[in-house]
C-alpha cells in the first residue's frame, strides 16, 4: 500500500539521519538528552483521538491587538468589527501524505495578542494536535495563512481524512501570500515570506532553521527525545506566524494608500 511505502520511507530517512549524527559524534560522547518541558513552558492536552502538548505565550511585544484589530477592519470587512480571526501555519514532514507535527496560531484575547503551538511528540500524536486545532479554529470566522490555499489548508483536510477526524471548523480563509503578490510583484524579486520580511518588514531573520532541515529535525526529536533542535523548529514556526500578523497590518497600512 502506498501509505505502508510512505512509512516505510520515513523510516529510512529516520535511521539515515540517526546513524548520520552518531557518525559526527565525537567519541565517547554521552550528552544527556534534553527533555521538551526543560526548554518550553507547555502543557498535555488531550483532544479527539489522544494527547499532545500545546505551547502558549503572548507575544504582544511583537505585535498590537489593536494594531491587528484595525488591519482586519480594513482588509476582512465588517466595518468596525471584523470577524475573530486567527492566523494558522503548519510544519510537516513533506509535502503530502506524510504526517503534519506542529502548528501555530496567533490570535487577540482580550486586548492581548496570544500564540498556540501544537505539537506531536511522536507520529502517534498527529491525530490529537489535528482533533484540538479543529476545536480552536471553531472559535474564529476567518483563518489567515500565507500560501494555506495551496498548502496548509489541503494538506490540513487530507491529513484528517487519513485519521478519519471530521473538521467541524468552517472559517473562511484569506490566503496573505495572494494579496502581497497584488501588492508586491512589481517591486519585489518575489513574494516569498523571507523577501517580505526584509523588503517590507524591514528585518532578516538569524539563525533560523531552513525549512528543508525541519522535516529531518523532527524524525530525530521522535527517535532520541532530544528537544534541543526542535527548539528551533518551533522558533521558526512562532517567527512564521508573527511576521503573517506584522504582514496583515502592512497590507492593510498599503491598502489605504
Amino acid at each position: 500500500m502506498l501509505e505502508e511505502r510512505i512509512r516505510q520511507r520515513i523510516e529510512h530517512l529516520r535511521l539515515n539521519l540517526l546513524e548520520k549524527s552518531r557518525a559526527i559524534m565525537p567519541s565517547g560522547s554521552h550528552l544527556r538528552p534534553i527533555a521538551l518541558a526543560e526548554i518550553v513552558n507547555l502543557r498535555e492536552t488531550s483532544g479527539k483521538g489522544g494527547k499532545c502538548v500545546v505551547i502558549e505565550r503572548e507575544v504582544d511585544e511583537f505585535l498590537n491587538a489593536e494594531s491587528l484589530r484595525t488591519a482586519a477592519c480594513t482588509l476582512l470587512g465588517g466595518g468596525q468589527t471584523a470577524p475573530p480571526f486567527v492566523f494558522l501555519d503548519l510544519e510537516t514532514t513533506g509535502f503530502s501524505s506524510t504526517p503534519l507535527f506542529l502548528a501555530g496560531t496567533i490570535f487577540e484575547c482580550r486586548g492581548s495578542v496570544r500564540s498556540l503551538q501544537f505539537l506531536a511528540r511522536d507520529y502517534s500524536e498527529e491525530r490529537a494536535l489535528i482533533g484540538l486545532l479543529d476545536e480552536l479554529m471553531g472559535g474564529f470566522g476567518v483563518c489567515v495563512t500565507f500560501n494555506g490555499k495551496s498548502f496548509d489548508i489541503p494538506y490540513l483536510r487530507e491529513r484528517a481524512k487519513y485519521h478519519r477526524v471530521d473538521l467541524l471548523a468552517s472559517p473562511l480563509h484569506f490566503d496573505l501570500l495572494h494579496v502581497a503578490r497584488r501588492r508586491w510583484k512589481n517591486s519585489l524579486p518575489n513574494c516569498r515570506l523571507i523577501t517580505l520580511e526584509w523588503h517590507v518588514l524591514g528585518r532578516r531573520r538569524v539563525g533560523d532553521v531552513p525549512g528543508w532541515e525541519v522535516p529531518c529535525i523532527y524524525h530525530e526529536f521522535v527517535h532520541t527525545k532530544d528537544a534541543r533542535k526542535i527548539r528551533n523548529v518551533l522558533r521558526h514556526n512562532l517567527i512564521d506566524v508573527v511576521s503573517m500578523g506584522e504582514l496583515f497590518i502592512s497590507l492593510a497600512e498599503a491598502a489605504k494608500c
